[in-house]
């Protein structure tokens, strides 16, 4: 009997068809955009709304609201998530890279000629310039943002714009300047209906009045201020501005009722638990009950401020460490995000080939059938059990490359494991011996000035003082180092090179270095071109001249000279530090950027650094595909170099 295939599985045939004829991307659909800018515009308010009382979600959500505008044209809900971003690092106490973000946001800003929202964002850069004691900078933008103001007649943030720049007039004692903005603060919030925003006003014009010495004035205003916050229960306004009705009245002589008011103020600061506000009020009740001569009030009073600014310091103390972790776990999750959006794009293209699989499989599943079939009507048992024995083969293979894979992965582990470890033994090294000798040496100066103050003359305060604030900076330098080292250890450090200005930045650095240099009497010399400019990533450069110029301080002796030069390269910049030090052993030559142990030199007072800073420096510099290399004989000084390339080019 003969069987024909042809016509005794039409149906089948046409099945196999059609399957491989399909194209699964059609099933795929997209997300709808309007769906998407509503979700981009409720993340960018929510992030807004939070930028004080949360930063982190802050810029959290700001996170979100900018992955989202990568898939879209939406440049609007873009440059809000931006500017969240930076207001939100700027909060966060990440001054530069927030105004990265703010000055990014900017830009987009322009182009799109949203005029309401280049208002926040100046002002936001003027605020972060003031913090970074820029005045005139903040001004300028502060003055950027009213022009962009006059163009949409709203009110919004108009009021918040004029008092800041009455607090920059008032910081440099522009009294009069400062006493105008206010007042046109005050007028716009009255105008806006902003009885919040107008309290403040009133309250900065009162505190300008009374250092203007017209102290009835002052003290009118402040009880308008005060009445506005019993208003809204605004306790926390509430309470400076009791303080500031107490200080109106010991300037007008009123010592009771300055006592009255002040004591109103602490109790309502002691009910909130605002230590912060707490000392203030009590630092002035101190000073008002000396006026009245009721010295064991004001000894209970200084006794209970000393006590709070010891607890005030542990609670900045981890405020700082709070927001460097913050900062730290951001950073990290910004990269994670990078990272699974890359893998999200990865698992989308993968499920697109595994349904194109899935359909090719199965076409290819009913072929091998009906040869199964053909198979089995042709009694062909011999090839039936080649082709199991054939399929037995490929899973002995997938077995032994799956092994093999494991095997391989376990090796990368323990690598990976004991890199971990290596890095967790330097830093628990450093730690354990050279970060506890700075703390150890503020915290035994500073008990001797808390125990035994009276006692000693002013020099020797002049110089328990000037070991406490370099023990300070050698240990904030070497948090920094470590922070930095263990950053680039574990891959999550930014490298962003920028053409920018070698001088200003080595200018910048030396500003830091001018009190130990002077303290030494060790002249610092510059011969950089102001032209000159550098391809580089600028907290990195400014991590190398900062270490080598404090390892040239720490070994050049008193009326040295250190000289910091560039010159221009056929390939890039040539940069020379050079010291009249001490000098180099040479039998430390060798590994002095490797980090190993033994191989530091104390300089002539016994100090001994850590080894960190050069090897960081190395780190630093390869990232730029740079070099760095010194020379140095003994008593004769050292000259360190570095070579960085110049910005490749577009076809490289």
């Amino acid at each position: 009997m003969v069987y024909s295939f042809k016509y005794r599985y039409p149906a089948l045939i046409l099945l196999m068809c059609l399957l491989v004829s399909i194209n699964p991307t059609t099933i795929i659909a997209n997300e709808a955009q309007d769906s998407k800018i509503q979700t981009i515009d409720s993340l960018n308010n929510i992030s807004y709304q939070n930028r004080r009382s949360n930063p982190k979600q802050s810029l959290e959500d700001a996170l979100k609201a900018y992955e989202l505008c990568q898939n879209i044209s939406y440049k609007k809900g873009l440059a809000f998530a931006i500017h969240n971003m930076g207001t939100a690092k700027a909060i966060l106490g990440s001054f530069d890279k927030g105004m990265i973000d703010l000055i990014e946001a900017s830009r987009i800003r322009e182009d799109i000629n949203d005029y309401e929202g280049l208002v926040s964002t100046y002002n936001n850069i003027g605020y972060v310039y003031s913090e970074m004691d820029d005045d005139k900078k903040a001004l300028e933008f502060y003055n950027k943002a009213l022009k962009q103001q006059k163009k949409t007649n709203l009110l919004r943030d108009f009021g918040i714009v004029l008092n800041n720049i009455g607090h920059v007039h008032f910081r440099n004692n522009q009294l009069d300047s400062a006493l105008n903005y206010f007042y046109k603060a005050l007028e716009v919030n009255e105008e806006d209906n902003d009885e919040r925003g107008a309290s403040a006003s009133k309250s900065n014009i009162g505190i300008v009045y009374r250092n203007m010495g017209e102290y009835e004035k002052g003290l009118k205003y402040h009880f308008d201020a005060y009445e506005i916050g019993k208003k809204y229960n605004d306790r926390y306004g509430m309470i400076s501005t009791l303080r500031y009705i107490a200080e109106d009245y010991i300037h007008l002589n009123q010592i009771e009722k300055a006592t009255n008011y002040a004591l109103r103020s602490l109790i309502m600061a002691q009910d909130l638990g605002s230590l912060g506000e707490e000392k203030n009020t009590i630092s002035l009740l101190a000073e008002i009950y000396e006026k009245r001569e009721q010295y064991k009030k004001t000894t209970h009073y200084l006794k209970l401020e000393s006590k709070l600014k010891d607890s005030l310091f542990s609670i900045e103390k981890a405020q700082v460490l709070g927001r460097l972790q913050t900062a730290y776990e951001l950073e990290n999750k910004a990269q994670e995000n990078q990272m699974l959006k890359i893998e999200k794009e990865a698992n989308s293209q993968q499920i697109k080939m595994q349904r194109y699989l899935l359909y090719l499989s199965a076409a290819f599943l009913l072929i091998a059938f009906s040869l199964l079939v053909i198979i089995l009507l042709s009694r062909r048992k011999i090839k039936h059990s080649n082709q199991e024995l054939i399929t037995k083969n490929q899973e002995i293979n997938n077995q032994k490359h799956t092994i093999q894979e494991k095997v391989k992965a376990l090796d990368d582990k323990n690598k990976e494991l004991k890199n971990i470890n290596q890095i967790k033994d330097k830093l628990i090294s450093v730690i354990a011996h050279d970060l506890k000798n700075p703390f150890n040496s503020i915290s035994g100066y500073s008990e001797l000035l808390l125990t035994e103050f009276e006692s000693y003359s002013t020099s020797e305060l002049k110089s328990f003082l000037s070991i406490i604030h370099d023990n300070a900076l050698k240990g904030n330098m070497l948090l920094d180092n470590l922070l930095q080292w263990s950053r680039i250890q574990t891959s999550t450090i930014q490298f962003v090179p920028v053409e920018q200005k070698l001088y200003k930045l080595v200018y910048d650095e030396l500003f830091f270095a001018q009190h130990k240099a002077k303290e030494k009497d060790v002249k610092l010399l510059t011969n950089i071109p102001e032209n000159t400019e550098v391809f580089a990533d600028s907290n990195m450069l400014k991590t190398v001249i900062r270490n080598l110029v404090s390892n040239a301080l720490k070994f050049t002796p008193e009326q040295g000279q250190i000289s910091i030069s560039s010159e221009r390269i056929s390939n890039g910049v040539k940069i020379c530090v050079k010291d009249t030090g001490s000098g180099i052993q040479p039998q430390i030559k060798e590994k002095l950027f490797t980090g190993e142990a033994g191989v530091t030199t104390p300089n002539k007072s016994g100090e001994k650094g850590t080894g960190l800073g050069l090897m960081l420096c190395k780190d630093f510099i390869d990232k730029h595909k740079g070099e760095i290399w010194f020379e140095s004989e003994p008593n004769q000084g050292s000259s360190f170099y570095i070579i960085l390339p110049d910005r490749p080019s577009e076809n490289s």
